[in-house]
């Protein structure tokens, strides 16, 4: 019977070991948000006397080194901020110029193909994305004024810049291909520039 005893008594010590560590468990967990509650109302005091230092400027002598201190922080983060904006700011504003220039430079130098619509080197004759032939636009003939020199649209019988009365449109030296506008010499049959008939 006594080794049954010892047993029990070894079972019961066991289990109050179990509830004393359980018990610890829960009053260390306590202990925990305890301090940390205490560490957010000690905060609070100290926002309080931060913030009345920064109205006047006064604050006990205990703590006025603090906020000196706080304040020198404050500052020193409030001029990084700046630098920040600031490098932002450039940044944005070079972004912008590039695309600006990029813009500007496509618009110059860019002619779009009719087919596909991907954007081809000026003077491209076929499409470097899907191979179709880019239409160069003809520019019309212009009537140049004889009194001021002014181009004029073909067909004004009155030059638009002085008034003057315009002769007929002045004829090219050679003739023009309808389907690149390449000047060709006179008796060809077929554009050299891109292989059109020459009516």
């Amino acid at each position: 019977m006594a080794f049954f005893d010892k047993l029990g008594d070894l079972a019961k010590n066991l289990g109050d070991k179990t509830t004393d560590a359980i018990e610890t468990g829960k009053l260390n967990s306590r202990i925990n948000s305890e301090k940390a509650a205490a560490g957010e109302e000690l905060k609070k005091i100290g926002a309080h006397y931060y913030s009345l230092f920064l109205a006047d400027g006064q604050a006990a002598p205990q703590v006025l080194e603090f906020c000196v201190s706080a304040k020198a922080h404050d500052e020193a983060a409030a001029q990084a901020q700046a630098e920040i904006d600031r490098i932002r700011a450039e940044s944005e504003a070079e972004k912008e110029a590039a695309a600006a220039s990029e813009a500007a430079a496509s618009d110059e130098g860019v002619v779009l193909c009719t087919v596909c619509g991907a954007g081809n080197p000026q003077g491209t004759k076929f499409c470097c994305q899907c191979g179709g032939k880019i239409e160069t636009p003809v520019q019309p003939e212009s009537s140049f004024c004889p009194g001021c020199g002014a181009a004029n649209v073909p067909g004004t019988k009155f030059c638009c810049e002085c008034g003057a009365k315009l002769t007929s449109p002045v004829q090219p030296a050679k003739p023009v291909c309808p389907g690149c506008g390449a000047e060709v010499a006179p008796g060809v049959k077929f554009c050299n520039e891109c292989g059109t008939r020459i009516e």
